[in-house]
């Protein structure tokens, strides 16, 4: 599952340089002047335009998965200190992805 504006953005041709994922930190594999949509609602208007598509190299890996799923919950809670726990476990399980590389 990629998720636009973490592990897949969209941007102006041009515009950007270079992307680093949200969810990792990896620094996104980039396509140039691609021609299609950048939404759900583009698709579904069989609207299209030309963007540079940026994405992470590790997306759909089960852990980046999971990494995934902490960051949206971490956005999503309205504790402070269950956000916090959830944050080491994210620090850890990526952690422990850059000790196996």
């Amino acid at each position: 599952m990629t998720r636009k504006g973490y592990d897949i953005l969209f941007a102006d041709p041009g515009a950007r340089a270079d992307a680093d994922c949200l969810v990792c930190g990896a620094r996104c594999r980039v396509k140039r002047n691609v021609y299609g949509p950048t939404s759900f609602l583009e698709a579904m208007g069989r609207k299209s335009r030309r963007h540079d598509a940026f994405s992470c190299p590790y997306s759909g890996e089960e852990w980046h998965e999971r990494a995934l799923q902490l960051v949206l919950a971490i956005e999503a809670t309205p504790s402070p200190r269950v956000a916090r726990l959830m944050k080491l476990d994210l620090a850890d399980l990526l952690r422990k992805r850059k000790r196996r590389k």
